[in-house]
């Protein structure tokens, strides 16, 4: 009799944890999961309203903003599928056996082709947005870019200083000459 209770209880301990597997796999499918037609964090509808609220733009200048940016998401996204698939052409010619080096080296050259552009059409959006900030604004438009590349406010280092060293690399680059 005793065996029975302790098989009732067991079973009914795995009951339990099987519906908190249940409800945890539903809560994830329903909470974590976004629709496909949600816009993504980058997109440009996100980035106008970052910069309006970043540089402090009035109507007439997000309105601005918003033209080029959705100018610069249009000439950009066919190169960046471009990109997209010539590096999957590079991938697949990398996975064969027989890889032909001459094939990479245009793939690759391709690649950078198109990265190239890319960066022309940063540029042109910069300088365009650059037109409608103020110089204040240009400033703060400015670290925004230099964040998204990955760099820190230009001309300082990571230290607590401010910037004003002599310029000796080490206790030795200002050395006198010898008075011998």
């Amino acid at each position: 009799m005793n065996i029975f209770n302790n098989n009732r209880l067991i079973f009914w301990i795995l009951i339990f944890l099987v519906l908190i597997n249940i409800t945890a796999l539903a809560t994830y499918f329903i909470y974590m999961r976004k629709p496909a037609g949600e816009p993504m964090p980058g997109s440009g509808l996100k980035r106008g309203v970052v910069l309006q609220q970043e540089l402090g733009l009035t109507p007439d200048q997000s309105l601005a903003v918003n033209k080029i940016n959705a100018t610069y998401q249009a000439s950009s996204e066919p190169i960046v599928e471009a990109i997209r698939e010539k590096k999957a052409e590079l991938l697949d010619e990398l996975s064969k056996d027989d890889t032909d080096s001459a094939v990479l080296i245009q793939l690759t050259n391709d690649v950078v082709n198109e990265q190239k552009k890319l960066q022309m059409a940063n540029i042109k959006q910069f300088l365009d947005l650059k037109k409608v900030c103020t110089p204040e604004q240009t400033l703060k438009l400015s670290q925004i870019y230099a964040g998204l590349y990955g760099f820190e406010q230009t001309g300082k280092g990571k230290g607590q200083g401010k910037g004003n060293g002599k310029g000796y690399r080490n206790r030795f680059g200002q050395q006198k000459p010898d008075s011998k």
